[in-house]
């Protein structure tokens, strides 16, 4: 029986391995026939359109496909994927009949979202995690997709310290077809605090020299309430990498972390982390040559390098000043600062046992390139003759990347462009292959001001203001502007008509296309304050000019004013009557700013000297008036990649004596001092005072205020805005005899500054000051200020 039903079994596997043979070769000789496409049919779409997935197949009723095998479906189905709509794309076909071919289109589409619901999360804000998911509802739900939603929670909670967060991600079915929820289930784990960092083979430096080494991780003691000790297994990594840079840069080039244990505490949520370090020699220069210099001699470069044999070998250091250091001051800025724009410095080291090295660098100089062509890309308002007189990059000129560097800082200097976006870009000239094109690319923002305002003033009481100024202004052209003029008005006034002035202006910055500055103002004011009761009205004409030496960063601005004043009452300190004021001024200054709104580097230096000509019969007022201001502004770090904490000090001294009599001096030309600058007077601001409290309010000849203020940029655009504290002190004095330098109005305290378009630089500070106005006053204290254009 068996072998019966065996025999069966072998006839049947014969019969059917030879019918499969007979296809095969039947199949394989069947030639493919040309067909005409008669119809298209979609089946599975749901949301998708049939009109639109035949689209994207390319293939079209009554064009020709070859049948069984043609090129074109295969990439039909090709294009239908890479829609990245579809989970299956399949294209068949439904029959053949004397018309033609008739396809079908079989689709299967992803899944579409309906909702993210998020479970667990405690300290991540679910608003931060939707965020982080970057998807809204109707959106596709692939695998992949779901991939990259994890992934990108997981990177948010890697960011915020929690690095043994576990991300699941789940889909739910809902009642609409092909819509589902993503179910995101949290666990945040453990936020350990790192308790201690411990080193092992480490003998040059303490286990404290290396742990301020890491950026990130470091223990905390109990007064140190600044700092994290927050442990994250990412930023760990990266100070590892810190701790080697640390050691290469101190000479231990062939330093390295053998291990490193890391012990998880969890019932304390604490890690004790020890390394173990094998620092090896600590390397020296032994000599320095270079090969291949035909431009600059060998001294020139060492200069560059500030290296010398005998040196401690800093691989970091070394590297900036051969190749690109902040101050441009590295050996590879020789060249590229004179056309050499291909020129390659590669450093050649030899190891001479046991704790040296030897270094030679291969100089290519290759060809000198000039400018070719200068391109301003972006500027919808501003000329471009405006922003090229500010350009030191010239067609023709020999390729110079420091000029293009002053370029840059000269146009943020304008404040007509946002400098987030001021880049610069070169590309090689197609007319000339030795030379490059310089790009400037801008983007134009409005730094025109607008002023209606309502305050309140210490001195006179209730204020208001309405004004204009417009900084890119055009003669003209007035209402396209573009010109790089300044034309303003304004209007100010005091409650019950203590104070009042009008002043209208227009400067224009280049002459005749020259840096030579010219313009004049009209103004008219009244003053009723203690026993002043003044009016004065006048007419001011300047001219300035941009300097060459000691370098184009310095200017001279010179000014010639003519008024009649009025003071309706007569005291000790100031004559009644009419009276005309001649009188002359001018000002020396150099300012290297890099931003007029947030400097970042540079500095201010001015002096300045007015003079009342009434005793050589000009007018019946006079006055020798000296001033001298400076400022510095130093980078502390860099955040997001730009310096955004920056140091300020400045110095600000002046001393004003009449030639005849003090009472010929002008009571406007006073020092007064106190506030926030805003009453009306020249007034000095002093932060935690009150309005002109400081000194007799009659004014005082002689003034000296010290400011230093720590800046960090909250935002650089589209509206600047920065934090600081501040710390100053300064003081007014009747004459040089009771001046006392030491005898200073000290405060301290915090503020924000933002510029508000189209209102103009706006700000509030809150200070305390720490001294009394009076010998039986108690102190200042605490004030809060609101400041304008400052």
């Amino acid at each position: 029986m068996l072998s019966k039903n065996l025999s069966i079994y072998l006839v049947l596997l014969l019969i059917f391995v030879m019918s499969q043979s007979a296809n095969s070769q039947g199949l394989g000789s069947m030639k493919p026939e040309t067909y005409t496409i008669a119809g298209i049919t979609v089946e599975g779409n749901i949301y998708t359109d049939a009109e639109t997935v035949i689209s994207l197949s390319g293939l079209r009723i009554g064009e020709s496909i070859n049948y069984p095998v043609d090129a074109k479906i295969q990439k039909a189905v090709t294009n239908i994927w890479q829609r990245k709509q579809f989970s299956k794309v399949d294209i068949v076909v439904d029959r053949i009949s004397q018309v033609g071919l008739f396809l079908i289109i079989k689709v299967d589409e992803f899944q579409r979202l309906n909702a993210i619901i998020i479970e667990n999360n405690d300290k991540v804000d679910e608003l931060d995690i939707r965020k982080a998911a970057g998807k809204i509802r109707g959106d596709i739900i692939s695998n992949y997709e779901l991939y990259l939603i994890k992934s990108k929670i997981k990177k948010l909670y890697n960011e915020e310290g929690l690095t043994f967060a576990q991300i699941d991600l789940e889909l739910q079915m809902t009642d609409t077809s092909n819509y589902a929820n993503i179910l995101v289930y949290i666990e945040e784990g453990i936020e350990f605090k790192v308790a201690s960092i411990n080193f092992k083979g480490n003998e040059a430096f303490s286990d404290s020299d290396l742990e301020d080494a890491f950026d990130e991780t470091s223990t905390k003691a109990w007064w140190q309430f600044w700092k994290s000790a927050k442990f994250d297994q990412i930023k760990y990594e990266e100070d590892k990498k810190l701790l080697i840079n640390f050691y290469q840069s101190e000479g231990y080039i062939d330093a390295q972390i053998l291990s490193d244990t890391i012990i998880y505490d969890e019932e304390k949520k604490r890690v004790h982390i020890t390394l173990n370090v094998a620092e090896g020699p600590k390397i020296y220069v032994r000599d320095i040559k270079f090969k291949g210099n035909t431009i600059y001699t060998d001294k020139v470069l060492l200069q560059r390098l500030e290296f010398k044999p005998g040196d401690p070998y800093n691989i970091e250091r070394f590297t900036m000043n051969l190749s690109g250091n902040e101050s441009q001051t590295d050996a590879s800025s020789l060249y590229m600062d004179n056309g050499y724009l291909q020129a390659r410095l590669i450093p050649q080291l030899q190891r001479v046992p046991p704790d040296s090295v030897d270094i030679v660098i291969n100089i290519f100089e290759n060809d000198r390139f000039r400018v070719g062509k200068v391109h301003i890309v972006g500027n919808t308002k501003t000329k471009d003759k405006v922003i090229r007189r500010e350009l030191y990059t010239r067609p023709g000129d020999f390729f110079d990347r420091s000029a293009i560097i002053r370029s840059v800082r000269a146009l943020q200097v304008m404040q007509y462009f946002n400098p987030e976006s001021l880049r610069p870009d070169i590309k090689p000239s197609e007319s000339d292959n030795t030379a490059v094109d310089v790009i400037y690319k801008v983007e134009e923002r409005s730094t025109d001001t607008f002023n209606a305002s309502i305050g309140f003033a210490g001195s006179f009481g209730l204020t208001g203001a309405l004004g204009f100024t417009f900084n890119n202004f055009s003669i003209l052209e007035p209402l396209r502007g573009g010109g790089g003029q300044i034309f303003n008005l304004s209007w100010e006034f005091g409650q019950a008509n203590r104070y009042r002035t009008f002043s209208l202006g227009i400067t224009e910055p280049w002459l005749f296309d020259t840096p030579t500055t010219v313009g004049f103002n009209i103004f008219d004011t009244y003053y009723r304050y203690l026993d002043l009761n003044q009016s004065r009205t006048g007419i001011g004409i300047n001219l300035g000019r941009r300097f060459k030496w000691p370098d184009d960063y310095w200017r001279g601005d010179f000014t010639t004013r003519y008024q009649l004043n009025n003071n309706r009452t007569a005291s000790f300190y100031y004559r009644q009557g009419e009276y005309t004021e001649f009188s002359i001024g001018q000002k020396i200054s150099r300012i290297s700013f890099n931003n007029m709104f947030f400097p970042s580097t540079g500095s201010k230096f001015t002096l300045s000297t007015d003079f009342a000509m009434g005793a050589i019969g000009l007018g019946q007022t006079d006055y020798i008036k000296n001033e001298l201001n400076f400022e510095m502004y130093n980078p502390i770090t860099k955040i997001e990649g730009s310096d955004r904490l920056v140091f300020m000090i400045a110095a600000k001294v002046g001393y004003i004596t009449g030639f005849q009599s003090d009472t010929t001096i002008s009571p406007i030309e006073l020092y007064r001092m106190g506030g926030n600058g805003l009453s009306g007077f020249s007034v000095v601001p002093l932060r935690g005072y009150p309005d002109n409290k400081i000194g007799s309010g009659r004014g005082s000849r002689v003034m000296s205020k010290y400011t230093a203020e720590l800046r960090f940029a909250v935002s650089l655009d589209p509206m600047p805005i920065y934090l600081y504290g501040f710390a100053e002190a300064g003081n007014v004095w009747d004459n040089l005899r009771t001046t006392d330098p030491f005898d200073l109005k000290r405060s301290a305290g915090l503020g924000v500054q933002l510029m508000v378009a189209p209102i103009g630089v706006i700000g509030f500070s809150y200070g305390y000051g720490f001294d009394p106005l009076g010998v039986n006053e108690e102190k200042s204290g605490w004030r809060f200020l609101f400041h304008l254009g400052q």
